[in-house]
């Protein structure tokens, strides 16, 4: 058995990998820089609470409101795809 694929933050690093791609995409989208989607932080934070719908998304570090209206279902939607996909 080779663990649970998570790193010592007990962050699974592929879906961290996932939402940065995300976040940069949708930046391209916009035409902003990356972090005017959300900080490297928050999506740390995402990946290690995995939310699985809007109001646990809101508990994320950097989540407001406006951004919880633009953005959460988009991310919600990558990590549940993510999770469909882990092994395990």
């Amino acid at each position: 058995a080779e663990g649970s694929g998570m790193n010592a933050e007990g962050i699974d690093p592929s879906l961290l990998a996932a939402l940065k791609a995300l976040r940069l995409r949708l930046a391209k989208e916009r035409q902003v820089p990356a972090y005017v989607i959300f900080s490297d932080r928050t999506l740390i934070d995402m990946a290690e609470r995995c939310p699985r719908d809007l109001d646990a998304f809101a508990e994320v570090n950097g989540v407001g409101a406006a951004k919880l209206r633009e953005f959460g279902e988009i991310f919600l939607g990558a990590i549940a795809a993510h999770q469909s996909g882990a092994p395990g």
